[in-house]
């Protein structure tokens, strides 16, 4: 995933735009772009002025109810702020074109992921479905089977793709006795991924 930053300026460029074309009905504040990309507020600043300069997003002032505190403090009278809020503009000429370079880019890049899961745990299989091949039918984006696994570094690594991406994930983690259980019990949650398209990362359960 190298192309797309040096194409565009930066990685926090990327990230931005990620996040809006893969969001595109969602409004983000300041803040809910920096926490859901994890990039600095002075780089989502400089970026959001830019997309938004160029019509890639738009802005709206959002009116809010602002903490009580001190002498704003009264009774039955509530403070009122304006709030920027961004979001991406349907009418920008390239939002098409951009949504599926963005697309492809991550997409030809997934096999990168395997190699994050490395240190998880004695990890024996992973499987990428739902928007990872494009397929929304299924119940998990990500499902990650082994023993001993680490599951919070499981779910920080997937923290991470989540703001590479823009999007939020479903995901499963399953010691391997569960998953061959639920495997051959025909249980729904596991047939509704392996009965999709979906690509195996790692396949180490025959080894």
């Amino acid at each position: 995933m190298e192309i797309l930053p040096k194409l565009f300026g930066s990685k926090e460029r990327v990230k931005l735009m990620r996040l809006f074309l893969f969001n595109p009905n969602l409004y983000f504040s300041l803040s809910d772009a920096t926490k859901r990309t994890k990039i600095s507020t002075g780089a989502a600043k400089r970026e959001i002025s830019l997309l938004e300069e160029i019509g890639f997003i738009a802005v709206k002032k959002l009116a809010i109810v602002a903490p009580e505190t001190g002498s704003l403090k009264k009774k039955n009278k509530k403070s009122l702020v304006k709030k920027n809020v961004w979001q991406l503009n349907p009418d920008f000429f390239f939002v098409e074109h951009l949504h599926s370079i963005f697309n492809t880019d991550f997409l030809a890049g997934r096999e990168d992921l395997a190699e994050r899961f490395k240190n998880c745990g004695k990890v024996k299989m992973v499987i990428l479905s739902g928007l990872f091949v494009q397929e929304g039918g299924t119940r998990a984006d990500i499902l990650v089977v082994g023993d001993d696994l680490r599951r919070t570094s499981i779910e920080n690594i997937i923290s991470i793709i989540e703001s590479e991406i823009g999007r939020e994930l479903t995901y499963a983690i399953l010691d391997t006795r569960e998953y061959l259980f639920r495997l051959t019990s025909s249980d729904r949650f596991v047939r509704d991924i392996m009965d999709f398209p979906h690509k195996c990362l790692i396949d180490r359960l025959n080894s």
